[in-house]
């Protein structure tokens, strides 16, 4: 993970295990929400990973080699915000280090649109990463829709590289 995270241009990122819970015995890991914003654009990339961060529910069975039995697992997903406002994923977190922590991701239709004698689609994605919060999911809903805003207004003023958001 920390040689991905590398590639990914996260300089301020330390994994020690593939769960994020603390590990009182090792150093401390960390991230910063710039990092986490970064791998999380490369992971939603990825349609697998986005069907499985935005599942509800999933029932797993655990197969035995060496007993020849099986058992059945009923996973729940503790994002609450699925499926508002087009949340499709991504995770959430928390830990008495990190405090209440949530990356979430929407998506809106493709825009559609004639650029001369050609025919743009522009895929619409905003990723919000909440670390260190007292209620995520408010602070995450209120950061999407400033995004949302902000987006549409520099749309609407022609997508200028060098733009002053208002405030």
């Amino acid at each position: 993970m920390n040689a991905l995270a590398r590639t990914k241009g996260m300089r301020n990122t330390k994994f020690l295990n593939p769960h994020g819970l603390d590990n009182l015995e090792r150093s401390v890991p960390y991230s910063t929400a710039d990092d986490l914003a970064k791998l999380t654009a490369y992971a939603m990339a990825n349609s697998a990973f986005r069907f499985y961060v935005s599942q509800r529910e999933r029932k797993i069975t655990i197969f035995s080699f060496s007993t020849g039995g099986q058992s059945a697992y009923l996973l729940r997903n503790t994002n609450e915000l699925l499926g508002i406002n087009s949340i499709d994923g991504v995770k959430t977190g928390t830990t008495a280090r990190a405090g209440q922590c949530v990356i979430i991701s929407a998506a809106r239709t493709p825009e559609s649109r004639q650029e001369g004698e050609t025919h743009v689609i522009t895929p619409r994605r905003l990723n919000v990463v909440v670390l260190g919060a007292t209620n995520r999911f408010a602070n995450a809903q209120a950061l999407l829709a400033r995004g949302w805003q902000l987006y549409d207004a520099w749309a609407a003023a022609g997508r200028p590289a060098k733009w002053k958001a208002p405030r």
